[in-house]
């Protein structure tokens, strides 16, 4: 059961990859898995499903190999997120159907909630785990999730632009860690802002105004 259901998902991956969510079909999805249409019903439960887990899988072993463990510092952080950006440099495709599913004011709440967690992580996300470093100050669970929606929000715009080719590649990845230095700045104990002030006057250094790819 458990290589069947992981030939589905890598087949859907590969649709999704091709066509984006707009194009994806249980029926096309049938044919290239070479199961029946009812199989694909009984062992997901609704296209929707497929697509959340087929999303969920691809990043869940994207971040495993370039994120392998919670950062602890804003430095560490760093890395992590340019080793994400990088990666999703190499999915191009895919991450433009993505982002263009996640902005849709129509997509399936399924979906929708697959990719935030992609971006926000497990748990509380970043600012649970953050908290429990003390890089940021204790918060109330609405500013939590308010700073969780800030950064999620702000990743997925800054590929929408990447995406779209109104930035290169290099500018991609510097502007993923400005967005999230500059989203939780604001939330930082103090004695870690002069750090993030630090990091955000070297990104910021003038090297070049960004031109599109």
């Amino acid at each position: 059961m458990r290589d069947r259901r992981d030939r589905i998902l890598a087949e859907a991956q590969r649709l999704l990859d091709e066509m984006g969510v707009e194009g994806f079909t249980i029926r096309e999805l049938s044919r290239r898995a070479d199961v029946a249409q009812r199989t694909l019903y009984n062992v997901f439960g609704s296209k929707e499903e497929i697509v959340a887990a087929a999303i969920d899988e691809h990043f869940a072993e994207l971040v495993r190999e370039v994120r392998p463990t919670p950062a602890d510092t804003l430095e560490e952080q760093l890395v992590g997120i340019r080793d994400i950006a990088r990666a999703t440099i190499s999915l191009r495709r895919y991450a433009t159907a993505m982002v263009g599913v996640f902005f849709s004011p129509t997509v399936d709440r399924r979906i929708y909630d697959s990719l935030y967690r992609i971006s926000q992580g497990s748990g509380d996300g970043w600012s649970g785990r953050a908290e429990k470093s003390k890089l940021v100050v204790k918060m109330a669970p609405a500013n939590r999730a308010r700073l969780n929606n800030l950064i999620v929000n702000q990743s997925y715009a800054n590929v929408t632009d990447w995406a779209a080719g109104r930035i290169g590649d290099e500018e991609f990845v510097v502007r993923a860690q400005l967005y999230f230095l500059s989203c939780i700045r604001a939330y930082l104990r103090a004695s870690h802002r002069a750090e993030a002030d630090a990091l955000i006057a070297e990104l910021l250094k003038d090297d070049g105004a960004p031109t599109a790819a």
